[in-house]
Order: structure tokens, then C-alpha cells, then sequence
């Protein structure tokens, strides 16, 4: 549950995905601009201690199934891993499509279909 949002289930990413819906803001720069918004703006606000990629970081970060931050709020991307303190402590399978169409592949990797900039 969210605690601030009851229809919410406290994922960030979804919140950046409403929030390009319900404002709205739907260039690329405002979609990079909502996921910052989610990840390094909000853990400056917070003012978090050895966040960021960078030697002597804590390593604690979300590998998520996507070409970008674009594309990660557009698909609402899949979590692969999350690791706290350089420790995976959570994995999620790849999602995959399957198709039966004639002339098609057989499956398909929601992340490799990205417009490109």
C-alpha cells in the first residue's frame, strides 16, 4: 500500500508515468524530466548520503528492462534487479511477448522496440 496515495502502490515509476499523463507532459525532455523527478532530483531533495554513479557510491540501484528513462516510464518498465549496498536483493523474470503472427518473430522484448531519438 501507499501510504499517501490509496489507489497508488508506492512505485515511483508509476507515479512519473501518471504524471506525464495527468499534467501533461509528454515531450521527450518533460518525460526525462519526470523520471529525474522520481530518481536523482527527488534523492537531492531528500538529501541522500552516497547517491549517484560514482566511485564510493553505495550501490544500491533498480536495473530496469528498458533503452532509457524515456522508455522506462513510457512501458512502465520491468524491475530486473534491485540491489541495496551492492547486494541483489530482489529479481523480476524479463517480460516477453509471444506471437503467432506469419513472418514475425516468436517473442518480443518490450525494450527492444524503442523509438530512437
Amino acid at each position: 500500500m501507499d501510504p499517501w496515495y490509496g489507489l497508488g502502490g508506492a512505485d515511483m515509476l508509476d507515479v512519473a508515468h501518471m504524471a506525464v499523463h495527468a499534467v501533461p507532459m509528454t515531450s521527450r525532455e518533460a518525460i526525462a524530466w519526470s523520471f529525474a523527478g522520481v530518481t536523482e532530483t527527488a534523492a537531492r531533495v531528500m538529501g541522500l548520503e552516497g547517491y549517484g554513479l560514482h566511485v564510493g557510491a553505495n550501490a544500491d540501484l533498480v536495473v530496469l528492462q528498458a533503452a532509457d528513462a524515456i522508455e522506462a516510464v513510457r512501458l512502465r518498465a520491468e524491475r530486473l534487479f534491485v540491489v541495496r549496498r551492492g547486494r541483489v536483493i530482489a529479481r523480476t523474470p524479463s517480460r516477453e511477448t509471444s506471437l503467432a503472427l506469419e513472418g514475425r518473430p516468436a517473442t518480443l522484448d518490450p525494450a527492444a522496440y524503442a523509438p530512437r531519438a
